[in-house]
């Protein structure tokens, strides 16, 4: 609705012209954009999937197989979720989840972090029983042969398999202060 001032010019109703709201509005928009969490970009990409189908938080969630208040929390609140359920809400909808890595200095910048960004030793690399991976302080190596120790003692008793990674510890931990006689 808008109002002509007597000094002239268009004014809406809350008694500003056409510009300073479209001023207002653009402020609103960046604070909005600089407030918008990960948790925020769920719900937002989920409204935009059902808003895409034209259905409905209700008939959504029965197409989904869920029940509608699971869809109303994700929108709202996906942060409550567990990751795997927020990745599960996500799938079909042309959306996902991204890991970046951000540049040194620039907060802006950011790169995506795909499965070929990790080195062999992170991504294969596990104790002799495959039950857990090498400390990460610790740098991992490809076994090329067999260290000494394991020849003699467990090669011939035949206890278990040949190591294929081994981590050599450091010289001195990383962590540890240096002693009273060290100091020069």
């Amino acid at each position: 609705m808008a109002l002509w001032s007597a000094a002239g010019g268009r004014r809406t109703v809350d008694g500003m012209t056409p510009e300073q709201r479209a001023a207002k509005r653009a402020a609103d928009l960046d604070e909005a954009t600089a407030r918008l969490t990960v948790a925020g970009t769920v719900g937002l990409a989920l409204r935009d999937h059902r808003r895409r189908l034209g259905l409905s938080q209700r008939a959504y969630a029965a197409m989904r197989g869920w029940p509608a208040s699971r869809i109303a929390r994700l929108e709202t609140g996906a942060a409550r979720f567990a990751l795997g359920d927020v990745v599960e809400a996500l799938d079909g909808t042309g959306f996902g989840l991204a890991l970046v890595r951000h540049r040194d200095g620039d907060a802006g910048a950011a790169e995506v972090v795909g499965s070929g960004s990790w080195s062999e030793t992170e991504l294969v690399a596990r104790v002799r029983d495959g039950s857990r991976r090498f400390p990460a302080r610790h740098e991992t190596h490809a076994v090329v042969d067999p260290p000494n120790w394991w020849w003699h003692r467990e090669f011939f008793r035949g206890l278990v398999p040949e190591p294929q990674w081994y981590a050599p510890r450091p010289a001195q931990a990383p962590w540890a202060l240096p002693r009273d006689d060290d100091v020069a």
